[in-house]
């Protein structure tokens, strides 16, 4: 099942538009989720979530488990996941909510672009910066890198964020264990 088939499964029998109005989002982007031209924010999957009063684990559950296989190469069609308009991230293994130890991703930010996030408790992160220059806030804590430099959240599930404090485009490996978003 994908990901609007799974929205679809979860609404049930309420429309689009009174499910829209429940998560507190547009209903085009309920219409755009459910026919596969749009993944969605994580954002809105937590704002779904919280209007169904569910964990993001149940959200994902079924979904891409069709065609789990023992290998695979990195995928080319998928979708990039829209934190805002100057943070995007693009999953860099196919079937990334079953059968899975960690997430690797590409963070791509454009100048003062920021992703931030809160994981579950048992989540490490390991970034790598592959472009340009960031500044990555774990708690009170924050850390400047340029290219190459590397850091390894231990506690993910404390606020974090990882902004582009330079004036191109930054690009950041981010391994994520285990899988969680």
């Amino acid at each position: 099942m994908n990901l609007g088939q799974r929205v679809r499964q979860l609404r049930g029998q309420i429309s689009q538009k009174d499910f829209a109005k429940l998560c507190g989002i547009a209903d085009s982007t309920i219409c755009k989720i459910e026919n596969g031209s749009l993944t969605g924010t994580l954002d809105v999957h937590r704002k779904i979530c919280q209007a169904l009063k569910i964990n993001l684990s149940t959200f994902y559950k079924g979904v891409y488990e069709d065609d789990v296989k023992p290998i695979e190469s990195a995928p080319t069609e998928e979708k990039p996941f829209y934190y805002n308009d100057r943070s995007t991230s693009q999953f860099l293994t196919r079937n990334i909510f079953l059968n899975k130890k960690m997430l690797p991703e590409i963070l791509v930010l454009e100048p003062k672009g920021q992703a931030q996030d809160e994981l579950p408790a048992d989540t490490q992160r390991f970034l790598y910066v592959l472009e340009g220059e960031v500044e990555i806030k774990v708690g009170d804590t924050s850390c400047l890198l340029k290219t190459t430099g590397t850091l390894y959240v231990v506690d993910a599930s404390l606020p974090h964020s990882v902004k582009n404090t330079g004036h191109s485009t930054a690009k950041v490996l981010r391994v994520t264990s285990p899988v969680r978003l």
